[in-house]
Order: structure tokens, then C-alpha cells, then sequence
């Protein structure tokens, strides 16, 4: 039987200021080399969420 996966989307307001900060993050990471130069700013946005969320997720479990 095919497994049927839903995807959600969810949309998120940034103002410009936190655009430009988040623009100037990514700039420092590619350069230090934690992030690949075709990575844009939505696909940035999903990790930084993603890492929030595991971090939520740790501090549930009681991790350190």
C-alpha cells in the first residue's frame, strides 16, 4: 500500500530589518564554511526552525 505524505506550508512575516539580518548571518556563516553557498534565504529560514525545534525538543526531554 502507497503511504500518502501531506506536506504543509506555512508562511511567516519577516520585516525587511530582519531580512537584512538574516541575509548578513548567512554571509558570515558561508564564509566561516557552516553554510553551502547555494543555500537561499527560505531554505535558511527552514533550518533555523528546524534547530529551534530540536532545541524545544531537547529541553523537554531534559537534555543538556
Amino acid at each position: 500500500m502507497d503511504e500518502v505524505k501531506a506536506k504543509h506550508i506555512f508562511s511567516v512575516e519577516v520585516s525587511n530589518e530582519d531580512r537584512l539580518t538574516m541575509a548578513a548571518l548567512m554571509s558570515e556563516l558561508r564564509d566561516l564554511g557552516y553554510l553551502k553557498s547555494d543555500v537561499n534565504l527560505g531554505q535558511f529560514a527552514k533550518e533555523c526552525l528546524a534547530r529551534g525545534l530540536n532545541d524545544y525538543r531537547k529541553d523537554l526531554r531534559g537534555d543538556t
